[in-house]
């Protein structure tokens, strides 16, 4: 946390800074009268031009770029000394000046000990005393009751700036201790805020996986209730074994988020290309079999001829290819969906595998934002893509990790996904 709060030593600068200013706007016109004098009347051109000196050195101090705060403390303290000696040596009188030893001891009383201040000032007094005799004395007064009326007063100036400077260290002890308390109560504070925003952000991403592993399943269970309700176990004993394996699927599915709480995992079952080509044709020709209403020809081929096993996240690949091809069914309404499974790079310890899917489309592709779809999919920033489908796709490509790309080809959209896999041994 930064603080504008200043030390005791900017607060003596910045007013001293001030002080300087006004001394020197002040001082002008005295400066000029006093020079009539100095001049024209009892010529005394050296103490004239000491004069102006000194004034120039307030305007400097004053209105000057100097930074040095050292500096302008001691030179002011100077000043002031060299007033007193200088203005009692012409007015042949210590108490006609002594407002400057006032000033000069007063300033050092801010960093210097009392004894120091009471020296300085005791030495400066002796020797304007020894130079010159006092010449404003009131008629029957005796001239060392005069000087000691000035050294009380002296003394009760000092007193009464050191009371000053005591006071002012206090309450800056006290204030700057308030503030490192209140930036520790601010920097705890920072931090729970920091502990409720990070819980609320894990809260609501559990939320969002909850809502998408919800609507997976649901969309699941309604393929499987519609298979159900247009079976007839006797004639169709093949779709009854295709029922049996969705509901396997789906079994699953829900039984990964009781034990991990997580409805997408990245378990992996070692299969060459072909068998994985073989196990997700049969669990795509469950989409076949609504040939009444909304059905559609589901091929999935590979032209890998390799028997290298890979770790092939099984689970994840069938609830994305269930949402590709609902996304494709409402968005495209195909006729023919085309799936192609293929090797790709090769690195030295993963293998890229490449899904080509080719949907043959019947509505109008006109309006379609394939560059929008691109866009929302490729960002990293959360699953969020404005369809339920979409989000369950982009899931799990997250979880894999993987990538998809849509391009227009004439009446058809070609989906081109990747993701990396470890090799295993050759079967």
């Amino acid at each position: 946390m930064k603080s504008n709060i200043q030390n005791l030593d900017g607060i003596l600068d910045q007013s001293l800074k001030i002080a300087a200013r006004v001394i020197a706007i002040v001082a002008f016109p005295a400066l000029i009268i006093v020079g009539y004098r100095n001049i024209f009347l009892d010529f005394v051109p050296y103490h004239q031009l000491f004069l102006t000196i000194c004034y120039g050195l307030f305007v400097f101090l004053g209105f000057g770029k100097i930074k040095s705060n050292q500096i302008r403390f001691y030179s002011l303290i100077l000043i002031f000394l060299a007033l007193f000696i200088s203005a009692g040596l012409r007015n042949s009188s210590i108490i006609f000046v002594d407002v400057f030893l006032i000033l000069a001891c007063g300033l050092m009383a801010f960093k210097f000990t009392g004894l120091i201040v009471i020296i300085s000032g005791i030495i400066a007094t002796s020797a304007l005393l020894l130079s010159v005799p006092e010449t404003f004395l009131p008629d029957g007064e005796i001239y060392s009751s005069i000087i000691g009326v000035h050294l009380s007063c002296l003394t009760l100036s000092f007193v009464l700036i050191f009371a000053i400077r005591n006071v002012v260290e206090q309450y800056e002890n006290v204030y700057l201790k308030e503030i490192e308390q209140n930036k520790s109560l601010i920097e705890k504070n920072k931090t729970s805020y920091d502990l409720v925003a990070e819980a609320e952000e894990r809260s609501e991403a559990e939320k969002t996986k909850l809502k998408i592993a919800a609507y997976s399943l649901t969309s699941q269970m309604d393929l499987i209730k519609g298979l159900l309700e247009s079976t007839d176990q006797k004639k169709n004993r093949l779709q009854v074994e295709y029922i049996r394996d969705r509901i396997l699927d789906v079994s699953i599915n829900l039984s990964k988020i009781s034990e991990t709480g997580n409805y997408i995992s990245n378990d992996t079952a070692t299969l060459t290309l072909q068998d994985l080509t073989h196990i997700l044709e049969k669990f795509a020709y469950t989409y076949e079999l609504f040939s009444d209403h909304k059905g559609i020809k589901v091929e999935v081929e590979t032209s890998s001829v390799s028997e290298v096993g890979y770790g092939i996240p099984l689970g994840s690949l069938k609830v994305m290819l269930h949402h590709l091809i609902s996304y494709c069914q409402e968005t495209y309404e195909p006729q023919e969906l085309k799936f192609e499974i293929s090797e790709g790079r090769q690195s030295q310890t993963m293998r890229e595998v490449q899904f080509m899917i080719l949907a043959t489309a019947t509505g109008n592709l006109e309006d379609l934002n394939l560059a929008r779809f691109n866009k929302v999919m490729e960002s990293k920033l959360n699953f969020e893509t404005g369809a339920p489908h979409t989000n369950l796709i982009k899931a799990v490509l997250s979880s894999l990790p993987g990538s998809i790309k849509a391009t227009l080809i004439g009446n058809k959209v070609r989906m081109d996904i990747s993701f990396w896999v470890e090799p295993g041994e050759a079967a």
